[in-house]
């Protein structure tokens, strides 16, 4: 992780050297995540709770190619349904169909190569691609059925996973829109959680596919 951060802050630097012969722009931006675009306002709202994103991003505009790296803080959540599982925790008399939630912060790290398609005064616009690291950052959160797990839990999560991202964006004056989707390559969680050394079966690795909306602004 920290081989990768010091590539993207060698990409930062190297950008900025460059500002007087390329144009160049970076800055804050903040949205929200989500597996679905929706217009529904309840659900628009619920992703604004829960599902924050915030962040910087640099942009390198070479006549109308584009090289746009990011830097996103996130948390994750996934809820498991299984089977049954002991009760009180003792993990001896069974509840029947019990669901676990595991919440995760991280880092997505995004490395974007793109087009821009339209270059006016005031709008500009482009179409990008491009590889996104993701990053588990400190312990992840588990819980059943709203209550926090009180005994030893093994890690769930992988340290660190790959995506494919597809990204839109659009610039008015100095705030710049994204829309990105990220389509997960490798598997987010394990098939199995490991509590006080039982082996619970959650049927399911799933890859990290998301949407993920941001609205920045150009300090420079």
């Amino acid at each position: 992780m920290k081989k990768v951060l010091l590539l993207f802050a060698a990409l930062f630097v190297a950008t900025v050297a460059n500002a007087q012969i390329s144009p160049i722009t970076f800055g804050p931006k903040v949205g929200y995540q989500t597996t679905k675009l929706s217009l529904d306002e309840n659900v628009i709202k619920s992703d604004f709770k829960g599902n924050m994103a915030f962040g910087v991003f640099a942009r390198l505009t070479i006549k109308n190619i584009v090289l746009q790296p990011e830097l996103l803080y996130f948390k994750s959540g996934k809820v498991f349904e299984v089977s049954a599982l002991g009760d009180n925790w003792g993990l001896n008399n069974l509840i029947p169909n019990p669901t676990f939630t595991i919440n995760q912060s991280n880092l997505a790290l995004p490395i974007m190569v793109g087009y821009q398609f339209l270059d006016i005064p005031i709008i500009k616009m482009r179409a990008n691609v491009g590889p996104v690291f993701y990053f588990a950052l400190g312990k992840a959160q588990y819980s059943m059925n709203g209550e926090d797990i009180p005994l030893p839990v093994e890690k769930a999560t992988e340290n660190m996973t790959m995506g494919a991202a597809l990204n839109l964006g659009v610039d008015i004056w100095k705030l710049t829109l994204d829309i990105n989707y990220s389509l997960g390559l490798t598997d987010v969680f394990d098939d199995e959680l490991n509590i006080a050394g039982t082996e619970i079966d959650l049927g399911d690795d799933t890859k990290q596919n998301i949407f993920t909306v941001t609205l920045g602004f150009k300090i420079l």
